[in-house]
């Protein structure tokens, strides 16, 4: 067994085999030889990955887990990822009750491994190290702006921004400077009426969302004051979700589309020549960039449905155009690309899309291309590991190779930083089994244990960290509103939860 290698069991392993095989593994009675000793784990991230992975481990009575976050609390993409209006998502947090109640768990908050703790200090503490660090950082495509601008990447004018930059401020992430810049920019200009999303995803239906949906509904969510303020000096009423592969080959779910539908006074259109332009490159393509089947027939039948509704409210506008009047849209065009980005003044921008160029055809013209003024541009173009924690377990991986081939010690990821940004929260459960299970394999390996306590190190260099009672104070404090008559809300900065916890000492 390669104990760096990736923590997933091989697909082909069928999930009744595989319970038998963990259960007996992880649960049986003499697993250890020593009863009163424990093997501790040390996580490094909060989120999903890392809770799940830790609940399984826990339940083995001779596993001690604790979980370290450079932030303040735990949950991670729970907390920072999910929409604000999607409260069942979020109370996924409540699943872990029987973790975070369980004397063998402890959470350190407001630790950075890697700067306050290096890993040759965990190395005198736990038995095996596991990376649950997720993938945060932007994947931004090469941005083709016009030859009139010359700037440095990325800041050749402003009103161009990443999803995670939005998702950040709307979510009221500690003290992040791309919020910041987010927030100045809206700040700086009034009314702007529409924003172009890039992106085939999940991530663009929610920004869609979040920016089209009365304020008045959002203000009972806990979206970050600072955002709605912003967003109260525009209009937005039209908002254009752009992809370069077609309908059929989007990553959407059908239960995030229908909630598109359910807005108040919003129509979804789809203009019927890029539906057309969609069937036909599916039915042409010779390339197999448009050509891939999905597992799930009757979803994408379903999902049909709903785009040819999206057709049939574009004809119902077409035929009646003050009705664009009357409705906020939101707009799907697909099988297109960015050609050209020219600026018009300090904010507005003239956005030309081609047709994707590996899906032309010489022997159609389908006469089908958009060009958008917009001031607002969100890339929703994925996401990718975080390369200061890629570099960190890359090198401990390498300075205690000789350590991990004897079993001496153990180094593993798990989650998102393991597999890539695939899949929803959920999906994390049986990655999580199997990591346990990898990781346990290990352990049983093992005949050493840490009787040290990593919170005297923390204290020794003065690092004012968390517990889980700590975070629990904190958040009963803004479930009930941070002041009096305020809707549930979140604390914005680190420094102000920390002062918060040195006054209740």
């Amino acid at each position: 067994m390669i104990l760096r290698g990736t923590l997933c069991v091989p697909r082909n392993i069928k999930n009744i085999k595989y319970r038998k095989i963990y259960n007996f593994v992880l649960f049986r009675k003499n697993f250890f030889s020593s009863e009163n000793k424990h093997f501790k784990i040390g996580i490094i991230g909060g989120g999903p990955s890392a809770l799940y992975c830790c609940k399984y481990f826990l339940k083995n009575e001779k596993i001690k887990v604790d979980i370290f976050d450079k932030l303040p609390n735990p949950y991670g993409l729970i907390r920072y990822g999910v929409a604000p209006d999607h409260i069942s998502v979020k109370n996924i947090y409540k699943t872990f009750n029987s973790v975070v109640i369980n004397n063998r768990y402890r959470f350190f908050g407001n630790v950075n491994i890697g700067v306050d703790i290096k890993i040759e200090e965990l190395r005198n503490y736990y038995n095996a190290i596991v990376f649950c660090c997720g993938a945060s950082e932007p994947s931004f495509p090469h941005i083709p702006y016009s030859k009139k601008i010359d700037c440095k990447e990325n800041e050749k004018f402003s009103g161009i921004f990443h999803a995670r930059d939005l998702i950040y401020f709307y979510n009221n992430y500690y003290d992040d400077i791309r919020c910041k810049k987010i927030d100045n920019y809206l700040n700086s200009f009034e009314n702007f009426s529409n924003s172009v999303i890039i992106g085939n995803g999940n991530v663009s239906l929610d920004i869609a969302r979040i920016l089209i949906k009365p304020i008045d509904e959002l203000n009972k969510t806990d979206i970050n004051n600072n955002y709605l303020n912003s967003i109260k000096r525009h209009q937005i009423n039209h908002v254009y979700i752009v992809g370069r592969r077609g309908y059929k080959q989007t990553s959407f779910t059908n239960a995030e589309l229908r909630e598109l539908f359910s807005l108040d006074n919003t129509k979804v259109i789809l203009n019927k020549n890029n539906y057309d332009m969609c069937s036909y490159f599916k039915s042409h393509n010779n390339n197999g960039d448009l050509d891939e089947d999905h597992e799930n027939s009757n979803m994408r039948n379903r999902q049909n449905k709903l785009f040819l509704n999206m057709v049939q409210n574009y004809q119902e506008l077409e035929k009646n155009k003050d009705l664009y009047n009357k409705y906020k849209i939101i707009e799907f065009i697909f099988c297109h690309q960015i050609k050209n980005i020219d600026p018009i003044n300090d904010h507005i921008k003239n956005i030309e899309f081609e047709i994707n160029k590996n899906l032309k055809n010489n022997d159609i013209n389908l006469g089908y291309k958009k060009s958008i003024s917009t001031p607002l541009l969100i890339y929703a173009t994925g996401f990718k590991k975080n390369t200061f924690s890629e570099n960190l377990y890359n090198e401990s991986i390498q300075k205690y190779n000789e350590d991990i081939l004897k079993n001496n010690f153990g180094i593993f990821r798990a989650g998102w930083f393991s597999n890539g940004p695939k899949g929803n929260i959920a999906s994390q459960i049986i990655s999580s089994k199997h990591s346990a299970l990898t990781i346990s394999n290990f352990l049983e390996k093992t005949t050493t244990f840490f009787d040290n306590d990593i919170t005297d190190l923390l204290n020794k260099k003065k690092i004012q960290f968390l517990t889980f009672d700590n975070w629990n104070y904190i958040q009963n404090l803004e479930q009930n509103g941070i002041t009096p008559k305020q809707h549930p809300g979140k604390f914005s900065t680190i420094s102000e939860i920390l002062s918060i916890l040195n006054e209740k000492k």
